[in-house]
């Protein structure tokens, strides 16, 4: 069996003897089979299982089967997650740790979809509006993603800049009609437009919750409708990625929603019905539960953008929280997609299913803290206190003016070099295998992917366990503090370093920390004294905030995502523009340079030989070494779907709905 599977219990087994006391159908379930002792698929798939066990095992699940498919009223209950251990257990090819994919169970022309929230029905964005509104087709945005990361005409066909970066302008499309299933409120204007901008930014609407309501105030102004067809803005703060991920589908973008909806019926209305405009209207919607989406075009026609037309004419989105849950169902028919838990999903492409996404893979890589090499203040340019950092002589850490044995800056050059050998003796293709089943995706360089078009190979840290022992074999012996490390090895320089896992998925417990496990025992093949840290990030996080962290990290800090676009500012959290709050933990006077060029650089050419730029300095100082990048993907069955191609997005694991086609 797939060791993966093994390690990961569904929580659905610590439970089902609980229900099986109070179903209906428990008493049949238990003349069958013992609950009890085969509560989990791991049981069932014991080597030791008897063949009468088997047998009662699959007369079990056939007279649930049965139950199910005669009463869907049960689908969703608390019967379900009995049945679905058990139609799970059926699903499992046990010399094999697959899951088959099922003969669905959902009706025939709507695909449904479980996902970890739902949500309420809103359409305001003073009122906090979610995103999945444009996410699942319902609302629209003014740009689209294109595969290279420009970003394509969507609500907006063109834009203008103001020469010295003071403002910018606005087209917005003729002839887009709001949804009609609340009402008629005629069609999309350049009012509409600025509106909803103006009503989530809390700069011109302070009451606003919006997700992004501080990000939009830091931007830019009140939005003005000149005429119909044209906004003109402001800015309060240029910033290169205005238009790429603040009004894209793909970024941290709003919804546009009706004024006139808004005007005529008043705020209540707004906060529980969408008037919107996407190829998708709202069927039903039960806030924490389901949301059913109907294409506009079922009856004919096809959306403004051919390519956005519905192909499946009917949608449904279950909120079920918990992966194993959902993998549970997806492996019963219940639902036909499901985003899992890597660890969940190893069976599940094991068997066939198929899997899609919006790239949206969380990046895990060692960030190197206590580099801290600013002098003055990025903002004030006020000196800086004394770095506490660089009391020690620490391995990975280079202080600048210190430790140098009389050599300016020897210390950082060795420094350099130590970080250089911890991040040669991490074996990623093993890692991604054995913690992600071979779903993830190895990663160099923190914030940049290897699957990009720009990448190149001279950025890559080859797995050289060789070339590790001889950087650090050939340190000067005594040069640095060892701590409690074995000094008969690495030619008397081995030392002690730790390695904290940071909060991503949960922290120790979860991915992060596997992954800090599997970092530590790399080191500590070197002869190192290497270990793993996993207490709570609330008592990690004063010495990140403080400035005071000496510990190398696993987290993906801040903006470590597979599908950030290559040209996207990266390091302010890597200088002392966020000194008094976060930080990855060093800080350059170089990477302030390189955050400023590509924050206002005045096209994408530019800002992306700024990234190319900061890419090359970090890989050559070792200061933010990759990993692995763990995935969130959407599995589907596909006896039931056939395809559903997704855009590359930077927030959601859901996206470009309107292309799910079923078989």
């Amino acid at each position: 069996m797939n060791t993966l599977l093994a390690k990961r219990p569904f929580y659905i087994a610590a439970t089902i003897s609980i229900y099986a006391a109070t179903l209906a159908i428990a008493g049949f379930l238990l003349t069958n089979v013992d609950l009890a002792s085969a509560s989990s698929p791991e049981h069932l798939c014991r080597a030791d299982t008897s063949g009468d066990e088997l047998i009662a095992r699959d007369e079990a699940i056939a007279a649930v089967t049965d139950f199910l498919t005669g009463s869907p009223e049960w689908e969703h209950g608390e019967v379900a997650d009995v049945v679905a251990a058990y139609l799970l257990a059926k699903q499992l090819d046990c010399s094999a740790g697959t899951v088959l994919p099922p003969a669905p169970l959902t009706p025939n022309d709507t695909a449904v979809v479980a996902v970890q929230t739902v949500g309420g029905e809103n359409g305001l964005n003073e009122a906090g509006a979610p995103d999945l509104v444009h996410f699942w087709g319902i609302g629209e945005t003014l740009f689209l993603r294109a595969d290279d990361d420009m970003s394509t005409p969507w609500l907006a066909t063109a834009w203008t800049v103001a020469p010295d970066l003071s403002g910018a302008t606005l087209s917005i499309r003729q002839d887009v009609p709001f949804q009609t299933n609340r009402g008629n409120f005629g069609n999309l204007t350049a009012h509409d437009v600025a509106w909803s901008m103006n009503n989530a930014n809390a700069c011109t609407n302070p009451a606003s919750i919006h997700g992004q309501a501080g990000d939009f105030c830091g931007l830019w102004g009140e939005w003005t409708a000149v005429n119909d067809t044209t906004i003109t803005f402001d800015f309060t703060q240029f910033d290169s990625t205005w238009k790429d991920d603040f009004l894209n589908q793909s970024g941290q973008a709003f919804t546009v929603f009706s004024k006139a909806a808004f005007d005529q019926n008043g705020p209540d209305f707004s906060r529980s019905n969408v008037v919107a405009t996407g190829p998708f209207e709202v069927e039903s919607w039960q806030g924490g539960s389901q949301a059913t989406l109907v294409s506009r075009y079922a009856g004919g026609g096809q959306h403004y953008l051919p390519e956005l037309t519905p192909k499946t004419d009917r949608v449904q989105f279950l909120e079920v929280g918990e992966s194993a849950t959902r993998a549970a169902m997806l492996a019963s028919g219940q639902v036909d997609a499901a985003p899992l838990a890597p660890t969940d999903a190893v069976p599940f492409v094991n068997g066939g299913f198929g899997q899609t996404g919006t790239q949206l893979a969380r990046q895990l890589g060692v960030f190197f803290s206590g580099n801290l090499w600013e002098d003055v203040h990025a903002a004030t340019g006020e000196p800086l206190p004394t770095k506490a950092t660089f009391v020690h002589d620490i391995p990975w850490i280079g202080s600048p003016g210190k430790h140098n044995g009389g050599v300016p800056n020897d210390d950082m050059e060795q420094a350099r070099l130590v970080r250089r050998a911890l991040a040669v003796a991490i074996d990623r293709d093993k890692i991604n295998q054995e913690l992600l089943g071979g779903l993830g995706r190895t990663v160099h360089v923190e914030y940049f992917s290897t699957a990009h078009p720009n990448w190149d190979p001279k950025w890559e840290y080859p797995h050289d366990p060789a070339e590790a022992v001889d950087i650090l074999s050939n340190q000067i012996v005594g040069d640095y503090h060892r701590g409690t490390a074995d000094g008969s090895v690495l030619n008397g320089n081995a030392f002690e370093v730790g390695v904290y896992a940071g909060p991503e998925f949960g922290g120790g417990a979860s991915i992060t920390g596997d992954v800090a496990d599997a970092v530590a025992a790399a080191w500590a093949d070197l002869g190192l004294n290497a270990f793993a840290l996993k207490y709570s990030y609330p008592q990690f996080r004063p010495g990140v905030v403080g400035r005071t962290n000496t510990l190398p990290w696993i987290t993906s800090c801040d903006v470590g995502r597979e599908s950030r676009p290559w040209h996207f500012p990266k390091g302010l959290v890597q200088t002392t523009f966020t000194r008094g709050g976060f930080s990855c933990g060093f800080e350059s006077p170089e990477i302030v340079d390189f955050f400023v060029r590509m924050a206002e650089a005045p096209d994408q050419a530019t800002a992306t030989q700024a990234a190319n730029d900061y890419l090359d300095y970090v890989y050559f100082w070792n200061l933010q070494p990759g990993v692995v990048a763990v995935p969130d993907a959407v599995y589907i069955n596909p006896n039931k779907i056939a395809a559903w191609p997704m855009a590359k997005s930077g927030i959601s694991n859901i996206d470009s709905v309107w292309n799910l086609e079923l078989q």
